[in-house]
């Protein structure tokens, strides 16, 4: 090729071509951008390079020789075993492969040879088996992509060597490091105190120092979470410039009047949501939030009031859940909640046909309804509304980008947009992936909850807890037991709903058991729901399908089967069951695992009743990806931050690109346009679509 770049395909680098570069494609490495971006997972100190003399025989070490001799044995069974003596003078070391007689043509005698392997006793003389190796050109070993320094050590794949892939890598920093211009200007540089970006690729992959590594570390884990804090930023003066919003004027009064007829006080964080909201709908810009709280926080009353005011103010609501038990338990509360105050409320779900469904669109379209409830229905062909003013998406992680917008979308883009969760995200996670909202906190729960008391129990104490189920139901509580699966897969499967089922019923026989799971139609759910919130079950045998929202006060009790088979955020989640009365509740997991991390988690999770200590502890144990899959939230996956250890520069990040997006939010300043081609190359946008990153 006459003119390379950072999207020249790696075939064309030298020592590469067509079959190797089939064995690149496997770790995504088509360029030589790809290059620069696959790092080290992580580093080995090959330095300082020893004389044999010098050598601890503790660990792998770097030793200097000279080939004084080599040779071939052949065994009795075929096989070729290769050794090589070298000397530094006054000792003798002799490195040993097995088949691998080629390397006789590689070991020239006088040759200058380092070894990096772990040196052993082998009767009189020292021994490195299959060490790595460099022969060494004019005896030099300080430009060594291996040896004598600190190595970077990366994944592989099949047919791929790691001294193969290093030697690809060394070339592609060295010789093209220089194609990585920086976007940012020295003045940017100087301020911050961040080294140049050629200078951070070529010692990140191939450090100098542990001091130049870190300032290479620093300087490109800033610009990863600068790109993403540029993007969110550049996303909300989007939405705030093109989605001018409905005024609210009046209904205040009325939502005062609503909250002192509640029988209970509102929380600290309930009162400031509300307050949040009402003042986000009073703005003519259309409002953008997200209220997270933990687990039974009541973010429903904080809902209620929001519906309320948008009523008031002569527009409808609606809310949109995940599943139909939670869309009916919000309907019935919504309804206990508002038909007092003359608001007319309504329910659209899955299962909803013929004329009731005819009955509910006709009354969304005239306006007779204020307020629907409903799951994913609600953004069906044909559901229209009079007048939308306000969409609330409750356990909005469950659903794509697409169906959140849809339902917006139905108010041609002018409602107010409401974001609700009880799964509380680490504060770093919603900076970088909900940056673009505003966001309201309730940490506190209602007044008289008591925790849930958590224990974790292996299979020898079953006996014992389910006498501690059969007593909680004999003193006027209910209980659930939660398996993972419905039925059971093979002789190793994890406990189903099916078989806890069937043994609770040989068990406690005299109790009276129903079972949930997510195969039963819509019908056969709503009625067995009903039938645990009468009282008419005892006990419930579900899967997750009752993890998120599920209210019955008289719950204290629930037994989680291989609990090590669920993420922290989801067991928190499904303890949020129990607990929302008076009584004291407990939680008890079922797990034999011998997994450390799995065992790191279920001890994390006894120890802790906070949501928002346990998403902390989860975002630590599992990272950010496997917790929110960043692919639904436009943003590019983490190729080296850490949202756990580079808080600092996080925080940095989020400063310096909301300056930048407030001040140019179309990066058409002479000394932003490097950024802008950045964001476009990364997002493969046109010259004129930046606009589309929202």
């Amino acid at each position: 090729m006459n003119q390379i770049s950072l999207q020249t395909p790696v075939r064309y680098l030298k020592g590469v071509g067509p079959e190797k570069s089939k064995i690149l494609s496997r770790l995504e490495l088509e360029t030589v951008e790809d290059l620069f971006y696959f790092f080290p997972r992580r580093y080995e100190n090959r330095f300082p390079v020893k004389t044999i003399s010098e050598l601890t025989l503790e660990d792998k070490e770097c030793v200097m020789g000279t080939v004084v001799s080599r040779g071939i044995i052949r065994t009795s069974r075929g096989q070729s075993i290769f050794k090589v003596a070298l000397s530094d003078g006054k000792n003798t070391l002799f490195g040993v492969w097995f088949n691998q007689p080629y390397l006789a043509k590689l070991f020239l005698p006088e040759s200058k040879v380092i070894f990096y392997g772990k040196a052993e006793k082998a009767g009189k003389h020292l021994q490195m088996a299959h060490p790595e190796y460099e022969i060494l050109k004019d005896g030099d070993f300080r430009e060594s992509a291996h040896v004598g320094r600190i190595a970077p050590i990366y994944p592989l794949t099949e047919e791929l060597s790691q001294k193969s892939l290093r030697s690809l890598l060394f070339q592609a920093v060295n010789r093209l490091g220089w194609l990585a211009k920086d976007p940012f200007p020295f003045s940017f540089r100087k301020k911050t105190g961040f080294v140049d970006r050629v200078f951070a690729f070529r010692q990140i992959h191939f450090p100098s120092t542990e001091e130049d590594l870190k300032k290479a570390y620093e300087r490109l884990v800033f610009d990863e979470f600068f790109v993403m804090q540029l993007i969110v930023h550049l996303k909300k003066l989007k939405f705030q410039k093109e989605n001018r919003g409905i005024l609210h004027l009046k209904g205040e009064e009325e939502v005062r009047r609503f909250i002192e007829t509640l029988d209970f006080s509102l929380t600290a964080g309930q009162e400031a949501a509300i307050r949040d909201i009402l003042n986000d709908m009073k703005k003519p810009m259309a409002m953008k939030r997200l209220v997270q709280g933990d687990v039974g926080s009541g973010k429903t009353v904080v809902a209620a009031a929001s519906l309320l005011f948008t009523a008031r103010n002569g527009f409808q609501g609606a809310l949109m859940v995940p599943t139909e038990v939670l869309a009916q338990q919000h309907y019935f509360k919504l309804t206990q909640l508002l038909e007092p105050f003359d608001i007319h409320c309504g329910y659209l779900g899955q299962g909803a046909s013929g004329e009731s469904r005819r009955e509910i669109l006709s009354r969304l379209e005239n306006g007779d309804v204020s307020v629907v409830v409903g799951t994913h229905a609600l953004i069906q062909q044909g559901v229209k509304f009079k007048k939308l003013g306000l969409v609330i998406i409750d356990e909005q992680h469950k659903f794509g980008v697409f169906q959140r917008s849809t339902l917006k979308e139905k108010s041609g883009d002018a409602a107010h947009f409401l974001l609700m969760t009880a799964t509380p995200i680490p504060r770093t996670l919603a900076m970088t992936l909900y940056g673009d909202l505003d966001i309201s906190t309730i940490r506190e729960l209602p007044k008289g909850r008591q925790p849930v008391k958590t224990f974790w129990v292996g299979e020898n104490k079953r006996r014992e807890i389910y006498r501690l189920l059969d007593e909680a139901v004999a003193k006027g509580g209910q209980g659930y037991v939660i398996c993972p699966r419905i039925e059971e897969r093979g002789e190793f499967s994890a406990k189903s709903v099916l078989a806890a089922y069937t043994e609770l019923n040989s068990v406690l026989s005299h109790r009276k058991i129903g079972i949930l799971h997510g195969r039963m139609k819509s019908d056969e759910k709503k009625e067995v729901m009903r039938e645990f919130k009468d009282r008419k079950l005892e006990l419930l045998v579900a899967t997750v399908v009752i993890e998120v929202g599920i209210d019955v006060p008289n719950a204290t009790i629930m037994i989680v089967e291989n609990a090590e088979r669920f993420g922290l955020a989801q067991l928190h989640q499904l303890r949020g069951r129990v607990g929302r009365g008076r009584e004291e509740s407990v939680c008890v997991l079922f797990s034999d695992t011998v997994n450390p991390e799995s065992a790191d988690r279920l001890h994390a999770f006894e120890e802790s009743d906070s949501g928002f200590e346990i998403a902390e502890k989860d975002l630590e144990l599992r990272g950010a990806g496997d917790i929110v899959g960043e692919k639904q939230h436009g943003l590019p996956a983490l190729r080296i931050g850490d949202f756990v250890k580079d808080t600092q520069l996080l925080e940095l990040a989020r400063r310096e690109a909301r300056q930048i997006a407030e001040n140019d939010p179309l990066l058409e300043k002479k000394e932003n346009l490097p950024l802008r081609r950045e964001i476009e190359k990364r997002f493969n946008l046109s010259q004129d679509r930046l606009a589309v990153i929202a």
